[in-house]
């Protein structure tokens, strides 16, 4: 069997920065909130940071930022596709069980049976994949509460088990379903900087500039580990 030096899936870093500004007046002005107004936007900075992070994470999309642009690393969906784990299902096809234990069959021959092990759809995908079977039953416990259960969180077959789990990016004004199927330790985020509070930018007036910048790229191990499909009808 011949053997071959692995080769390191190129990528790029990417800087992540949200600047913002706060007046000297509206730190010594006392709001209905009874924080410094400069702490306040710190907070809501870290919090837009950590969005932003999140959303190039999963569906950015690679740019060189030659030529005065800036640069973006692609994310998990861009960074594991490939023909034989990337499937584009002719738009408004039903999602269905047969449709997943297909993806599961496929990764399982493509990747020598390193699948993956968690899946993420939006709300539309989620509730067919919990309609997969029928599930609702009641539970009564001591106390005589009742609750009506119907919901999946993990599928399995043969081939694989995976968990199910509900993820705000993977469906965002997308016009058809997407369902993405990860193994997490083929994948890492590397921080050339973790994210920080610059508070060394230049001021021209009566106000305090700041801004939450980080750095960072996402390691893609193995491509065959994780797949990605689309196309499937989202009402």
């Amino acid at each position: 069997m011949a053997r071959t030096t692995p080769t390191l899936v190129p990528n790029v870093v990417q800087i992540v920065a949200i600047p913002f500004r706060v007046s000297k007046t509206q730190q010594q002005i006392q709001h209905y909130h009874e924080q410094n107004e400069l702490s306040r936007q710190t907070t809501k900075a870290l919090m837009d940071w950590g969005n932003a992070a999140e959303f190039d994470l999963v569906r950015s999309t690679l740019v060189s930022g030659v030529s005065g642009t800036a640069p973006k690393m692609n994310g998990i969906i861009r960074g594991i596709s490939k023909s034989s784990n990337y499937t584009l299902q002719t738009s408004g096809t039903v999602f269905s069980a047969s449709i997943l234990r297909g993806l599961m069959k496929d990764q399982w021959d493509n990747s020598n049976g390193d699948v993956a092990t968690d899946i993420f759809v939006g709300s539309y995908l989620s509730n067919a994949i919990d309609e997969f079977t029928n599930k609702s039953y009641t539970v009564i416990d001591g106390s005589n509460e009742k609750s009506i259960v119907h919901s999946v969180d993990i599928f399995e077959t043969g081939l694989g088990k995976v968990r199910k789990h509900n993820h705000r990016y993977i469906q965002n004004s997308d016009a058809n379903g997407r369902i993405l199927g990860v193994r997490p330790e083929k994948l890492k985020i590397a921080y050339l900087q973790k994210p920080f509070i610059d508070t060394g930018l230049a001021r021209s007036g009566d106000y305090d500039s700041r801004a939450v910048v980080g750095k960072f790229t996402l390691e893609t191990i193995n491509k065959d580990s994780n797949f990605f499909a689309d196309g499937y009808n989202i009402g």
